[in-house]
């Protein structure tokens, strides 16, 4: 029998013991702009600020209304933060000054709101949170179309989406919200006036959006939003004072359902009253753990039945029907319960039907009780509770079989009434293996055969004596509630290790998925777990365009494929982003049931399960883990869909960035020698008479050292391709470092007219053994780099010399007298395309010369770093080549 228990619901006040933890918040809600919420907002915070509150305001957008901007004088208001965004300065809330501030409330206005870029937060509401998290009291508005979840309804009614959405969980979490309403002839009659937007834009807004339609719709949105809010405010407010319920605020209908076959005409008379109340409703079955096969059947269908009417169903667990609805109807504020009439009661019936327990223990709830809708055949449902089982049947029989030899052999030495405590064990040995039905025929038999073999007048079913009748009675009655009690915890242990089993299941279900790094792999994830769940040949299909297209990429078992039918499901499934097949409304004739995977509208895959193998239908909760596992896969797929995007996005970025970069380099480097050769040429042909032979002199050597700075051009980015591709082969010979470095230096010829080289290095060095055209290439690039920001009569220092800890080791330095590198760029000169705007690297320069150079001298062996000069002026770059070779030859001694 139920008993009341009126203590707080502690779930209820740990959540308001976190919402004082943080800061409060109060929300002004509106269905559309306009409608009064920042005025209503202002005045109400006057209100207070006169009554003695700290108010600040933080944001308000006035929008240049007058009466706007008159409430807000005399209210402490902090000054805005200017941002800089593309030239332009822009003025955003200051959450840092708000946090030093620290007033009682802070007003935050348009709670919807996106930041400017270079904010600390992307959107304001984040702004809010951190306020919050602060302890500081905030105050805000928003208009419902801005809400999450309404914003596809939004774009249904007024044919625009919202960008800037907030999540509806700060709305559930605030602590008041305000309900700002005006009627839609009002709200157009401030439009013609200009109170909300300027003329030209209210006439525009009259003629799309603010018309008198979407207003209704908007308007009932933010009613039905608010409702729901009062709703939730209502049941927090019953379960943290311990009231009593229900609170007829709300009509809330439930109807009972006990898993036969008058639940449907039950379900379908609560839809039609709920309907006609409009009120919320929802279906509730409590599973004693004595359930058939059939009747399991009937309630999953009742489930089904229940969802396509648009309610909600609920399953509970209990040993006492009457107590777990009342505890149910009185957590979520049940206004009505509604039940089916049951049969007339029989003498056999110990309790009574459960309206009439209702009504005696109920008082709260009006009680409906609807009329039988079919006719059944008890005797039918008779058989089926009690269906036995062959092999539980003999193993029950042979307990009590043995549990007779035993007190047969222990008759002797016990007593009468101690003889019946062994029967009693075949009671508990039926109920722990085979459950509750089995226990109870354990029980019948072994009285049976306890007053048969050991009560006087033995080998008759008669008693004469009252102590051997009464030994008798009571051990019945024992065996019965032992057995019960036996069976009982043999079912909470099996849906224990079915739910283990299953969170298990999910928990690494939800582990692979998560490390899964593309969409194959995810696949094969999803339909070896659905094997395993539920046994039956299952497909991931990528695509279903046509029949001819479904291409299935993972299959289990691996030869396991569609038929036409199938196929022609699929398509259908695919095209229109529903399940069909077996179990399903469509083509439920079908083997296999088709689910198309899809998040957020986008096809990422589907599933194909032959159902038509598996031995018997699929319950409930078979049911919900499939849908559970479905919709995991989805959102792994979408992820591996997202992470390839991105790296495709990321790959075709720096192939765009290199690409700029070459063309960058290409226009500059290619273009200016030949615009000087062109140049020269041209003066040579044109003013050859007038020309002195100094000056044509002197325009041939500009050919020339154009044309060699062309080429060593064109060679950087020929050495660049064979470095990136791997076929730049060193083919080694020995060479003297004094050639070399002559040979850089002819080379560069006339770009080193400006500068003063000085050389410094023993005249003993050893020979190299490298590939000298490499070598001396990567010192050409090196020298000519250095000479191009040395300033002019600088000095160009190159010096080697022996590693003193390795002396196997050649250090080559190459220093210049140009502004430096700073140090954080020390490194970046050497990657491709790379031109720093100072330092040795050039504004205009291709940002090959260095980076080739690396990889030269790595291909030896070698490394290249960039440091500062020796006396703190320009740029040191370092080269450190092997001495590879046992015989190492020096050179000869000048």
């Amino acid at each position: 029998m139920y008993s009341a228990d009126q203590r707080p619901d502690p779930n209820t006040l740990l959540k308001a013991a976190r919402r004082e933890a943080r800061g409060c918040l109060r929300v002004f809600l509106g269905a559309a702009p306009g409608v009064g919420k920042t005025y209503t907002m202002l005045r109400t915070a006057r209100e207070r600020a006169e009554e003695g509150e700290d108010i600040v305001i933080g944001v308000v957008e006035s929008h240049g209304r007058a009466d706007t901007e008159a409430l807000c004088d005399g209210l402490a208001r902090l000054p805005l933060a200017p941002l800089q965004h593309h030239g332009q300065t822009f003025y955003e809330f200051d959450i840092d000054a708000a946090l030093a501030r620290r007033p009682s409330i802070l007003l935050v206005d348009e709670l919807a709101h996106r930041n400017i870029p270079g904010s600390r937060h992307a959107r304001r509401y984040q702004d809010i949170e951190e306020l919050l998290d602060a302890g500081i009291d905030v105050w805000t508005t928003v208009n419902v179309q801005h809400l999450e979840s309404l914003n596809d309804d939004v774009a249904r009614i007024t044919g625009i989406r919202m960008r800037e959405t907030v999540p509806d969980a700060l709305l559930e979490h605030a602590r008041d919200v305000s309900l700002v309403d005006l009627t839609p002839d009002e709200l157009l009659e401030r439009l013609r006036r200009g109170k909300v937007y300027i003329p030209e834009q209210a006439r525009a807004a009259m003629e799309g959006y603010f018309n008198e339609s979407n207003l209704n719709a908007l308007r009932e949105l933010a009613i039905q939003t608010m409702a729901e809010r009062v709703d939730t405010d209502v049941k927090v407010a019953m379960g943290a004072g311990g009231r009593a319920g229900p609170w007829p605020v709300r009509p809330h209908l439930l109807v009972v359902i006990n898993g036969s076959e008058d639940d449907v005409s039950l379900v379908r008379a609560a839809h039609r009253m709920a309907e006609r109340r409009l009120a919320a409703w929802r279906a509730v079955y409590v599973d004693k753990g004595i359930v058939s096969p059939e009747q399991q059947l009937v309630v999953e269908q009742v489930f089904s039945l229940v969802t396509r009417l648009g309610g909600d169903s609920v399953r509970l667990q209990g040993h006492s029907q009457l107590s777990e609805v009342l505890n149910y109807a009185r957590s979520i504020n049940v206004t009505t319960i509604v039940v089916g009439r049951e049969a007339k009661r029989r003498w056999w019936r110990w309790s009574r039907p459960l309206a009439h327990r209702l009504m005696a223990h109920a008082e709260a709830f009006d009680i409906v009780v609807v009329a039988k809708g079919a006719v059944k055949k008890r005797t039918d449902k008779w058989r089926r509770g009690w269906k036995l089982q062959p092999p539980q049947l003999l193993g029950t029989s042979l307990a009590v079989s043995a549990s007779l030899g035993v007190a047969l052999m222990l008759e002797p030495w016990l007593e009468l009434a101690n003889l019946s405590l062994v029967f009693l064990v075949a009671v508990l040995f039926s109920a722990v293996w085979a459950g509750t039905t089995m226990a109870m025929f354990s029980a019948i038999a072994s009285f049976l055969a306890f007053n048969f073999f050991f009560t006087e007048p033995r080998l008759t079913f008669a008693m004469v004596e009252r102590g051997q009748l009464l030994t008798a009675v009571f051990f019945l009655l024992v065996a019965v509630v032992v057995g019960q009690l036996a069976g009982r915890g043999r079912r909470r242990l099996i849906a224990l290790r079915a739910s283990r089993d299953q969170t298990q299941l999910l928990l690494r279900y939800a582990e692979q998925l998560s490390t899964a790094t593309d969409s194959a792999s995810a696949a094969k994830i999803g339909v070896d777990t659905l094997v395993q769940c539920f046994a039956v040949p299952t497909l991931f299909i990528e695509t279903a365009e046509s029949a001819n297209e479904v291409r299935v990429v993972h299959a289990l078992p691996d030869s396991e494929r569609l038929n036409m039918a199938a196929k022609q499901a699929a398509v259908w499934s695919w095209q229109h982003q529903k399940p069909s097949g077996q179990g399903t409304g469509t083509l439920s004739q079908q083997a296999w049931r088709l689910i198309p995977l899809a998040v957020q509208g986008e096809k990422v895959g589907m599933l194909a399960l032959k159902l038509s193998e598996s031995p018997k239908a699929l319950n409930h909760e078979q049911e919900s883990l499939m849908d559970t596992l479905v919709r995991q896969l989805s959102m792994a797929l979408e992820r591996t869909r997202l992470v390839a995007e991105l790296n495709t996005t990321r790959v075709s970025e720096e192939n765009e960035r290199l690409r700029s970069a070459l063309l960058s380099s290409v226009s500059h480097d290619l273009r200016t020698p030949l615009s000087s050769i062109i140049g020269s040429a041209s003066s040579l042909i044109e003013l050859k008479p007038q020309l002195s032979d100094s000056d044509q002199r002197e325009l041939l050597d500009g050919i020339l050292s154009e044309s060699e700075r062309l080429n060593r051009y064109i060679q950087n980015l020929l050495d660049m391709t064979r470095l990136g591709h791997g076929t730049l082969k060193i083919e080694r010979d020995w060479v003297a470092f004094d050639d070399v470095i002559n040979s850089a230096l002819k080379r560069l010829g006339q770009s080193l007219k400006h500068v003063i080289v000085r050389k410094s290095w023993p005249p003993s060095l050893p020979l190299l053994y490298v590939h000298p055209a490499l070598v001396e290439q990567a010192l050409v690039n090196v020298l000519d780099n250095a000479q191009r920001f040395s300033p002019p009569g600088g000095e160009l220092s190159i010096k080697a010399h022996l590693n003193e800890g390795d002396p196997a080791t050649l250090v080559i330095t190459v220093e210049d007298q140009g502004p430096g590198i700073s140090p954080e760029l020390r490194e970046q000169v050497f990657d491709m395309f790379y031109s720093g705007g100072d330092g040795d690297r050039s504004a205009h320069g291709s940002g090959l010369g260095l980076a080739i150079c690396r990889g030269m001298i790595g291909a030896h062996g070698g490394t290249i770093m960039a440091e500062p000069g020796e006396s703190g002026r320009g740029t040191a770059i370092i080269i450190t080549l092997p001495l590879l070779g046992t015989d190492i030859r020096r050179g000869d001694e000048e």
